[in-house]
């Protein structure tokens, strides 16, 4: 997860708009960062080849084909006036394969690897992608609420086509959140409020605002996530979650409207 567009404030390269290479390890939501706002929209369809046993014994098998779209400068009000883009700033396939391990009944790790491509609006930033890692999950019960907390090693890398240097990163993520129902009942849904926060340590950050990823070797978010349960649903489809965060990550700190999930 990064936070948001390509804005320092010296000129040359790192004043346009990022090409998100790394578009598909941001989370989704809007960005705006100094005055410029970019959508990120991350769907993760997937296929169960095999569903993990207890205790480790036989690992989940999941394919996994990320997809990320991303819009420059487009806001939320542009629907309400039938305004849609009329161009991708970054588009991304990352498909893959990720195992999982179930170690016991509030633990699982999730090892992946993938690779695929990222295409921009210009054709000297389209690029080849891959990344790899491992994920922990680890559910529990504090003050009255329902808590994950997520550990995360990552390594991703770009190769462009063009003449543009290739880049890499590996980030050590720790994050949590705690998802509490309220008392408030509407229309027999029940409202849920989720405070969440991240911390993100950088081994080797990417090399510029331009891609999309802050410099700075740890980052900080915090924010609060709402939902609804039982959840709405548009033809068998529930609604994702929604929720305000704030990013201190050096000349990329900012606001992020998150849509879906947090991390």
């Amino acid at each position: 997860m990064g936070t948001g567009t390509a804005c320092a404030a010296d000129t040359g390269a790192d004043t346009r708009f990022a090409n998100y290479a790394f578009a598909s390890e941001l989370g989704s939501g809007i960005y705006e960062i100094s005055g410029r706002t970019i959508q990120v929209y991350q769907l993760l369809p997937s296929y169960h080849v095999r569903h993990s046993t207890p205790r480790g014994t036989r690992p989940g098998i999941k394919l996994i084909f990320p997809v990320t779209v991303g819009f420059f400068n487009f806001q939320p009000g542009d629907l309400l006036h039938l305004r849609v883009p009329n161009s991708i700033g970054a588009l991304s396939l990352e498909p893959g394969v990720e195992f999982d391990w179930w170690l016991n009944d509030a633990w699982d790790v999730y090892p992946y690897g993938k690779a695929g491509g990222t295409f921009a609006s210009s054709a000297q930033l389209n690029a080849v992608i891959f990344g790899v890692g491992v994920r922990s999950d680890y559910r529990f019960d504090a003050l009255g609420s329902a808590g994950l907390y997520r550990a995360d090693l990552a390594h991703a890398g770009v190769h462009y086509e063009g003449d543009l240097p290739n880049d890499s990163f590996t980030r050590q993520r720790n994050a949590a959140e705690l998802r509490r129902n309220l008392p408030w009942v509407f229309r027999g849904r029940q409202l849920q409020l989720a405070p969440y926060a991240i911390t993100d340590v950088y081994f080797d950050a990417p090399s510029g605002p331009a891609s999309g990823i802050s410099a700075n070797t740890v980052q900080f978010e915090a924010g609060v996530m709402l939902n609804v349960v039982p959840e709405y649903q548009i033809r068998g489809l529930s609604l994702p979650r929604v929720g305000v965060g704030y990013r201190v990550a050096g000349v990329l700190s900012g606001w992020r409207l998150v849509i879906g999930e947090p991390f």
